[in-house]
């Protein structure tokens, strides 16, 4: 018999690096106040669905959300570093722009294969899809036919779905994540991820924010 547990993706709650555009990466930027407000009503929307198990990224914007959210459930809340966001190296704490004048050609060249590439001082996605796919195979493993409650950032949320379609690197953006939005996803853990009968229920379900 299969049992497939079903994982709910949530994104932390806004930052200030959020509002400003700047790449956070595994950089400990706290909520802001409305980031805390995001959390407080996706606590709301979740309190009375049965929730057997919360993980979190252990970065304190991750943590934060978690715990608000947990907080009805009366349940413990598991830090993780393999659901942590992408390590951009020296590029965090940077916008786009910054990034783009300070380091000539590095952006470009990351773009152009992002799988392989690295920020100094960073890692690739293809890093970031073995980390967080390996994570959901054990949790799926160690809770199998239970809902368990995720609290990460968008990039491994987009990195899980795109292992899950065995998307191209291109497409790996096309996913919008937004601050505390809901994905699930449904997956046994008997095979690899990209190799399993894996289900995307939901993306991106950002309803609770404005109710």
């Amino acid at each position: 018999m299969i049992f497939l547990s079903r994982f709910y993706l949530i994104r932390h709650g806004e930052t200030l690096w959020n509002k400003e555009s700047k790449y956070q990466g595994q950089s400990n930027i706290p909520l802001s106040d409305n980031g805390r407000l995001q959390a407080k009503r996706l606590s709301e929307r979740l309190k009375e669905q049965k929730i057997d198990a919360i993980y979190a990224s252990d970065l304190h914007r991750a943590m934060e959300t978690a715990e608000i959210i947990a907080a009805p459930h009366r349940l413990e809340v598991f830090p993780t570093r393999e659901m942590r966001e992408l390590n951009f190296g020296i590029w965090e704490g940077f916008t786009f722009d910054e990034i783009v004048k300070r380091w000539p050609g590095e952006m470009e060249r990351w773009r152009r294969d992002p799988y392989n590439e690295r920020p100094e001082g960073g890692e690739t996605m293809a890093e970031l899809c073995c980390r967080t796919s390996m994570f959901l195979k054990n949790a799926a493993n160690a809770y199998p036919d239970k809902n368990i409650l995720v609290v990460t950032h968008a990039g491994p949320i987009r990195a899980l779905l795109s292992v899950i379609l065995n998307l191209h690197y291109d497409l790996f953006w096309k996913f919008k994540i937004s601050n505390a939005s809901l994905t699930v996803v449904e997956y046994d853990g008997q095979k690899e991820l990209n190799r399993s009968g894996a289900y995307i229920v939901t993306v991106n379900d950002t309803y609770h924010l404005y109710i």
